[in-house]
């Protein structure tokens, strides 16, 4: 029986790209049909041929152009195929085609990583992070690589596009409108041997797609949260005290507390709640909470607001002689997945050399808010930003990442002992930039930064804050002095544009 087909249109027939495809599969039984066409026929017409022609119902359409860089790129496919409610999958591909019909226009919304190959160079194409063995589910792929499952498509290629290029696009977004699930796999490493550039009659293509399709565009999809959410359990787990600056706007405090009850099974805690301003209303409905849960939670109450001394307060004289360690936390943190217990794991296992330890954070419409702080020198002004700010899938989502910038304090762990010793936060700072400085200075006292992809909170900024926070020229310059003034410690970090 056949395993699968694999289609490709040629100009010029080459066995060896043909025991290529055989020898690289993985399968026996491969169904291959090689198109010798000079250019007479469209890629769509010749497609089409090959969905009424072929033996099986699974068919991978690829470029002539292509290295097959795995052994058994034929069986990840038909898995994903067999076990997935998938109809296209691709390599490469976006969650957003906008009304101009570029797939890579908009960059934060790409999926997929291609190695490219030209003039014997050879880099790679990060559309996003590697998710390995998952499907993500875009709106269309790229057609370097497509497979198909047969019985699970509703249309043909349109052979109105009577070139080489958007037959791909139409195809997608043809399918993505009628309700067939696509999506982008990273377990069928490819070379590509172009660079993708487009000419007359890729804009005259695109033209004939956009007129196609005018009213069916832009095609979006919500992003998918991707974690882990395995139980783990923690031996002999140290004490932390955790600090929430809090004022007024209860449910947002409530709800951060909610998700430590359900979601993290980590028990040796304390909950500081730092009042800075709350009504006498809301802080009655505080201590009734305090009154009836079953959390260890106290609240410390403060006139007035400021970040750095309120935190420095707190931890300095109203947390718990026994804890290790300290979690700072926005009250307008939700736990996804017991991100406490994750990061409290890496912190047992680089207990010498561990600074700050920072999770991964995102927006209510699941973009990513924080994927580690990010430093760049452009013409001699200093970029402040977060890693894969505002993207869907720019993070790799299982590593630990060590020996980093650092990460924002809106869910920052690092030992109690520690925090003391550099100091604090610098209560200099008016606005922001203090957690960036604390980073920076464990950096300074030769420790390392991690950041824990796999541990995942909301963080619901845009609920605290009407508009995003300027950086006020004071912490910008103060930033600056601490860079230049320790920059054999921490020049490495800061990105050179």
């Amino acid at each position: 029986m056949i395993n699968f087909t694999i289609v490709y249109s040629t100009r010029q027939n080459d066995p060896q790209f043909v025991r290529h495809l055989q020898q690289t599969c993985g399968l026996k039984k491969v169904e291959i049909l090689a198109y010798t066409n000079p250019g007479d026929k469209s890629l769509s017409a010749v497609y089409n041929h090959a969905l009424s022609t072929a033996k099986q119902d699974f068919i991978v359409f690829i470029h002539d152009d292509v290295i097959f860089e795995s052994n058994n790129w034929g069986r990840n496919v038909i898995q994903h195929l067999q076990h997935s409610e998938y109809g296209i999958l691709g390599i490469a591909g976006t969650a957003n085609l906008s009304k101009s019909g570029i797939w890579w226009e908009n960059a934060l919304t790409t999926i997929g990583i291609v190695k490219h190959q030209c003039e014997k160079k050879t880099w790679t194409t990060k559309y996003s992070g590697n998710f390995k063995e998952r499907i993500i589910p875009v709106v269309c792929v790229d057609g370097v690589f497509m497979a198909v499952n047969r019985q699970k498509l509703r249309e043909n290629f349109n052979e109105r596009l009577t070139d080489f290029h958007f037959y791909d696009i139409d195809f997608c977004i043809a399918h993505f409108i009628a309700d067939v699930k696509i999506g982008v796999i990273f377990n069928v490493p490819l070379i590509h041997k172009s660079i993708g550039q487009t000419n007359d009659i890729w804009e005259q293509q695109r033209t004939q797609f956009l007129t196609t399709h005018k009213y069916n565009l832009p095609c979006t999809l919500k992003p998918s949260l991707i974690f882990d959410n395995k139980s783990l359990k923690i031996k002999n787990a140290p004490k932390i005290s955790i600090v929430i600056l809090h004022k007024s706007k209860n449910f947002l405090l409530f709800n951060c507390l909610n998700s430590f009850a359900e979601k993290s099974s980590y028990s040796n805690y304390e909950i500081i709640v730092a009042d800075t301003g709350s009504s006498k209303e809301e802080l009655e409905e505080i201590y009734e909470l305090v009154n009836t849960t079953k959390m260890n939670l106290k609240v410390v109450e403060f006139d007035n607001y400021h970040f750095a001394r309120t935190n420095n307060e707190v931890v300095l004289n109203h947390t718990d002689a026994n804890s290790e360690l300290i979690l700072f936390c926005n009250n307008d943190i939700e736990l996804i997945n017991d991100a406490l217990i994750r990061m409290v794991q890496v912190y047992l296992q680089n207990k010498k050399a561990c600074g700050t330890i920072g999770c991964r954070l995102h927006f209510a419409d699941n973009t990513i808010q924080h994927g580690g702080i990010q430093l760049a020198m452009n013409q001699g002004k200093l970029e402040i930003g977060h890693t894969g700010f505002r993207s869907y899938y720019h993070f790799e989502p299982d590593e630990v990442e060590k020996d980093i910038i650092g990460s924002t304090a809106a869910f920052l762990l690092m030992s109690k002992a520690l925090f003391k010793k550099v100091g604090g936060f610098n209560p200099a700072y008016q606005k922001c930039l203090e957690d960036v400085e604390l980073n920076l200075n464990c950096i300074k006292h030769h420790k390392k930064n991690y950041f824990v992809s796999n541990a995942v909170c909301y963080h619901f900024e845009s609920q605290t804050r009407q508009e995003k926070s300027a950086i006020t020229r004071n912490d910008y310059e103060m930033l600056l002095q601490f860079l230049v003034k320790n920059q054999e410690s921490v020049e490495k970090y800061v990105l050179k544009k």
